[in-house]
């Protein structure tokens, strides 16, 4: 029998939802890849071709492709073999709003036995500026090791939408930052294998781009926000007035408001903000996110007293049609309405279990009897939603708060029985 050749022998350290999409695409692409976790039990669900999350194609590369040319284990000595090893490590922050960089500290330690001449590591996790220096610094306490010499290292960033890594990898062109030219050159060839273009810079201008994407993104988000605010301070919504700046204009772009969380957005610019004075823009976008849900159950308080009453919210992920609920704000919205002794229900079609309490399975059973409806994820599902059957199972003066004008009535506070059933208009 012939034995299949691969491109390359790569470890990618941490199979998450950056990790684990990476590694099939690289697999996909013809690359033997080891997926390097840190549960066994994880580990074993992988194996048998159970994928963890939703990842559109995930499921079914990864059934294709396990236990073949891309195999998962917790054995860091697998790295010593490999030509390219890639880190997609978790990067949280603390109480204080630093960085905690324990998983990146850690895995580094447990890859040193096994670095050697001839590999080129890759950071591909959201870092504060110079971390792949500091990375740097760490690789040459081995002797043996010249970085840039035999021994090559990057930062390529990922920025792909979650849930559509695996397309996204190939469309959107990867930056590649090197600590020097020869690292960059050596990482570019390696993610021309798997993407369409990529484009060269140094590592400290690659780490800087992909936190100020992130940071222009959230900061529009904050804009759209506060534009919400001071419409409702003149008693209108913010829908019609974004759609009378951008109609066929040539300098809208106006964002519509929304919940923004998620652990990119919420966190990123304090990678950037933490050593460094005269940054009140993104300070002041994290603030405005985070006011958005008491400010919106401040706006439900003035026209229904929350204590006893059946809130129901629509959405625990943080994002659209994915599951991943890590620093969702309707996490937030639970916690205020909980304060005001509401009675919370909560439904999402993606996520199945919540540590703190029951998610309600069937939509129309968890809107039973409902007083409050919160829609804070705008999972496609929910705008397939009946609204003639809502009315028919809620409480008569049921409220709704749509921040992300889920139902299409161009309000956000309302109540449900002044909206007619097709939706086509909010009844005066």
């Amino acid at each position: 029998m012939v034995k299949p050749h691969y491109k390359k022998k790569v470890a990618v350290i941490g199979i998450g939802r950056v990790g684990l999409p990476l590694s099939l695409v690289l697999a996909r692409e013809g690359h033997f890849v080891y997926g390097v976790g840190r549960d066994d039990k994880k580990m074993q669900s992988l194996r048998e071709g159970q994928m963890p999350f939703i990842e559109e194609g995930g499921a079914s590369l990864l059934t294709k492709l396990i236990n073949k040319n891309f195999l998962v284990t917790t054995d860091y000595s697998v790295s010593k073999e490999c030509e390219f090893i890639i880190l997609t490590l978790g990067t949280p922050i603390d109480e204080n709003m630093n960085p905690i960089y324990d998983q990146l500290n850690n895995s580094m330690e447990m890859l040193k036995p096994y670095l050697r001449p001839g590999q080129t590591l890759i950071l591909r996790s959201t870092v504060s500026p110079r971390t792949t220096q500091y990375i740097k610094s760490l690789v040459e306490t081995n002797k043996k090791i010249r970085v840039g010499k035999n021994f090559y290292i990057a930062f390529c960033p990922e920025r792909i939408a979650e849930g559509q890594s695996i397309e996204e990898i190939k469309e959107i062109p990867q930056i590649i930052g090197g600590v020097d030219k020869k690292s960059t050159k050596i990482a570019q060839e390696f993610f021309r294998t798997i993407c369409e273009e990529t484009i060269a810079t140094d590592d400290v201008s690659a780490e800087l781009a992909k936190l100020f994407t992130n940071m222009y993104r959230y900061i529009n988000f904050a804009i759209a926000n506060e534009f919400m605010v001071l419409a409702s301070n003149y008693n209108r919504d913010v829908y019609e007035i974004v759609n009378l700046v951008n109609f066929k204009y040539k300098r809208g772009g106006l964002s519509v408001p929304g919940l923004t969380g998620g652990p990119c957005l919420f966190k990123d610019g304090f990678f950037l903000i933490s050593d460094m004075p005269f940054v009140d823009l993104i300070a002041t976008s994290w603030k405005i996110n985070e006011s958005i849900p008491p400010l919106l159950i401040k706006r439900v308080k003035e026209r229904m007293k929350l204590k006893d009453k059946k809130t129901v919210i629509l959405g625990l992920a943080f994002k659209a049609d994915t599951d991943d609920i890590r620093e969702s704000l309707s996490f937030k919205v639970r916690k205020e309405l909980l304060r005001e002794r509401a009675q919370v229900t909560l439904h999402d079609p993606y996520v199945k279990e919540y540590s703190n309490q029951k998610i309600e399975k069937n939509v129309y059973k968890a809107l039973e009897n409902a007083d409050v409806i919160f829609l804070t994820t705008k999972h496609k599902e929910y705008r397939k939603l009946n609204i003639k059957k809502i009315k028919a199972i809620v409480k008569k003066n049921c409220i709704v708060c749509d921040i992300w004008n889920i139902l299409g009535t161009g309000k956000i506070v309302y109540r449900l029985n002044n909206v007619n059933d097709d939706r086509s208009a909010l009844l005066e």
